[in-house]
């Protein structure tokens, strides 16, 4: 017999969980080099995006493990677990951007990161994501994923 792996849900952070208005602030973060500090000062007091935090929490409430998978540098952690403090969102794990994928896509680091959650015994059923180009990554990887936003950028 095979073991799945623990079930979970996998959430995004920037454009899901935060508000982020790529227009304004996608070039610190969407070229190949990342202007990382100023992002992350930007987003440190990102409104949270109620209707996706609620559904978080009710799924956490049913006995869901939640994980938190961001594009964020793993460099940056702390960062990111006291914005999701702030607003209290629970959450069982995280998965951000490994130190030597600062200039890989948005959709690798999403990749690997799904190949580290099932080397570590997840198994996650929905992802909620908002970038189309990572919400497509996910579904070619089997995945049903819910696209929260519009997310052409």
């Amino acid at each position: 017999m095979t073991h799945l792996g623990k079930p979970c849900v996998v959430f995004d952070v920037d454009g899901t969980l935060a508000e982020f208005d790529a227009g304004k602030l996608g070039h610190l973060v969407h070229g190949l080099e990342k202007q990382w500090d100023e992002f992350h000062d930007v987003m440190a007091d990102a409104p949270l995006i109620a209707p996706v935090a609620k559904l978080l929490r009710r799924l956490k409430d049913s006995g869901e493990t939640i994980v938190i998978c961001s594009g964020r540098p793993a460099g940056w952690a702390e960062h990111t677990k006291a914005w999701l403090r702030k607003h209290d969102l629970p959450f069982d794990g995280i998965y951000l951007r490994a130190e030597d994928q600062d200039r890989a896509s948005d959709p690798e680091v999403k990749r690997r990161a799904l190949a580290e959650m099932k080397a570590d015994g997840l198994a996650p059923w929905l992802v909620i994501d908002d970038r189309s180009s990572v919400v497509e990554a996910w579904r070619a990887e089997g995945l049903v994923c819910l696209q929260c936003a519009p997310g052409d950028f």
